[in-house]
């Protein structure tokens, strides 16, 4: 029988928390729970799964007053709630006792390191207690009589949003056989079957990447989709049927049960219905309806199955309400001229971006647009990640990351990533899972593809070895994706990643997965 120890058990002492006050995004730091502080420790975290289950009864027809039950019904879950117990300081004023307003708990979890060190002093895992609103204090016992001399304690009450947790990745190269060409772009599925509890879905199973032609008109071969049903075990790849074999696509997303090809070379996009039950793609259909010649499309956005938008040259804007049908120019290179290359969104704003720093905006889901207040740069803007309403990302051809937290009003620099991947750089993909964790792509001038993660919205950025692990040498990572309508903790530590070789000639598909026991 093994002898269980703190070496193989995680206990008490081996937690350390931090504290950030207000939203979780780059201008609000994040601080170590005792340098600099009030002491605390974190009490009574409740984390409700579900919500209660109801049964559903019937009269049984065989037997008079009786009943039957047919089914169960479910509420929704209660919303995380935790308790900071602090302790108070000499020659400070308590923070805790003045009004504390929202604040998010981030506990680091390890052995042997050091755990004030936030980005890297941790090897077990991170607690993200996300978005707590304090909701009630209990400041104690103020004074004693006698002899006793016990330390002052405040209690306070934190209802949460989320809970989630961050680990190692470790990464490895998958469908080796079946790439053999740069893979564009990558995506995953959400499972539109019914699940039951003996077959959960938690979104990693089915992935989706496009490579680009072999650039031979005769003989060659077309882009493929490349494709995996069983969370990468496996893969298989598909013909884009019609697809010239000199014609590169631009972009791969899911449009409710159908998988959607970008071809901006086609001047439209094509579309297969994927079987619901097994994953696989069916026949591709080619749709060229409402697009304006020159004005190609260049990337895709889903809001939601009756709400696509594409963003293409000149400045051009597409929005379908059935993908089958084709798309209506709904700005017609108005808000800017500029060749627009991505485009993401977060409730009802989008945001679009693409050469000359060009940044427009839409406030009611796509129907109009402007340009925002500002753009930071002049330069190709390749990568955009719209976390809230007001809070943005972006990365530039020219290897800067910029964030703004005011919706384009002024816009900041994030230095930690562009600074370290020096000059001839450039930033090729952002993706946010949640308002807190996110990833970051980008190549050296070699070039070299690295990667970046943050769980506390963007204050502090890492490469280190606790968070990516086995990160490999290749030349670039085109596109990135994470898993759609996961829980938390699954999204933040599952990653899919699409580029081109080390050599420059054939394609990579690599997965990052936490290590989940």
């Amino acid at each position: 029988m093994p002898n269980y120890t703190a070496d193989d058990i995680v206990t008490m002492k081996h937690v350390r928390h931090y504290l950030q006050f207000g939203d979780a995004r780059p201008d609000h730091p994040v601080l170590f729970a005792v340098l600099g502080g009030q002491p605390v420790r974190v009490e009574g975290l409740s984390v409700p799964e579900s919500g209660g289950v109801d049964p559903i009864y019937i009269h049984d027809p065989r037997r008079p007053g009786r009943f039957k039950n047919i089914g169960t019904m479910q509420t929704a879950p209660d919303l995380p709630e935790a308790t900071l117990v602090f302790m108070e300081r000499h020659r400070t004023i308590p923070r805790q006792l003045a009004q504390l307003g929202c604040l998010t708990i981030y506990n680091h979890v390890g052995a042997c390191k050091d755990l004030s060190d936030r980005m890297s002093g941790w090897e077990d895992f991170i607690e993200v207690l996300a978005h707590g609103h304090v909701t009630d204090k209990d400041l104690g016992d103020r004074s004693a009589w006698g002899d006793s001399d016990d330390q002052h304690e405040d209690s306070v009450t934190v209802t949460l949003e989320d809970y989630f947790l961050v680990g190692s990745l470790s990464f490895g190269e998958k469908a080796a056989p079946e790439v053999e060409r740069e893979v564009i772009d990558i995506t995953y599925a959400v499972n539109t079957d019914c699940v039951a509890c003996d077959t959960p879905d938690t979104y990693t199973q089915r992935i989706y990447a496009v490579t680009k032609s072999s650039g031979a008109a005769s003989p060659g071969t077309t882009a493929e989709v490349i494709y995996s049903v069983d969370g990468g075990v496996s893969w298989a790849q598909t013909s884009i049927t019609g697809l010239g074999a000199s014609v590169d696509p631009d972009a791969i997303d899911m449009v409710g049960n159908y998988l959607v090809v970008v071809v901006g070379a086609s001047l439209g996009y094509y579309y297969a219905p994927i079987n619901t039950l097994t994953g696989v793609p069916g026949a591709w259909t080619l749709v060229t309806t409402g697009f304006v010649a020159t004005k190609q499309p260049n990337d895709i956005f889903v809001l939601s199955p009756s709400e696509i938008l594409f963003v293409g040259e000149g400045g051009y804007i597409y929005s379908s309400a059935d993908i089958t049908a084709g798309v209506t120019a709904v700005s017609a290179g108005v808000a800017s001229s500029s060749d627009l290359k991505r485009m993401h969104g977060y409730g009802d704003v989008l945001v679009a971006t693409g050469e000359s720093g060009a940044i427009v905006k839409s406030r009611n889901r796509g129907r109009t647009w402007g340009t925002t207040t500002l753009s930071p740069t002049s330069a190709t803007i390749r990568a955009v990640a719209v976390v809230t309403e007001r809070y943005y990302w972006i990365g530039t051809s020219g290897g800067k990351v910029y964030y703004t937290v005011n919706g384009g009003e002024t816009w900041a620099e994030s230095t930690a990533i562009g600074g370290d991947l020096g000059s001839g750089a450039v930033i090729d993909d952002i993706v946010f899972v949640n308002k807190l964790a996110g990833f970051i792509v980008g190549r050296t001038s070699t070039p070299t593809a690295r990667i970046y993660s943050t769980w506390d919205g963007g204050v502090g950025w890492t490469r280190a070895i606790e968070r990516i692990v086995g990160w490999p040498t290749f030349s670039r990572a085109n596109r990135i994706a994470c898993p759609v309508e996961a829980d938390g903790t699954t999204a933040a530590n599952n990653i899919a990643v699409a580029g081109l070789s080390g050599g420059g000639t054939d394609g990579v598909i690599y997965l990052g997965v936490g290590n989940v026991v």
